[in-house]
């Protein structure tokens, strides 16, 4: 039982680092040393606690992080991109387009509330 709540405590605070840093150039790496544990070990637990590995999870957070800012601001894909933590653009469109199946682009159109006035 104690083993499974020191899990606990570490996949609370690598979930807890990425949300406060998944907008800067942050890997798995900072994440696991953060924590204190080997990465190997560290992906383990996040995989088993989470159900995708640390990069899966970082990459979706960041997604959902640019859907809801491609949603709600009119920033330019570019901004929305160092928003998320993908200072190249390129990279940031072609990560979306993996999550979402359409570009950062078409996804606003197709998403958009309303204008801003």
């Amino acid at each position: 039982k104690q083993n499974g709540s020191i899990r606990n405590f570490y996949i609370k605070e690598a979930l807890s680092f990425i949300e406060q840093n998944f907008q800067n150039d942050i890997s798995v790496e900072d994440i696991s040393a953060f924590c204190g544990l080997n990465r190997s070990y560290f992906g383990k637990i996040f995989h088993d606690s989470i159900g995708k590995s640390p990069q899966e999870f970082l990459i979706s957070y960041r997604m959902t992080k640019a859907a809801e800012l491609l949603k709600l601001t009119s920033l330019s894909i570019a901004d929305i991109g160092n928003a998320v933590g993908y200072p190249n653009q390129l990279h940031f469109s072609r990560a979306f387009k993996n999550t979402y199946g359409t570009s950062p682009r078409s996804w606003r159109t197709e998403n958009k509330l309303e204008p801003d006035i």
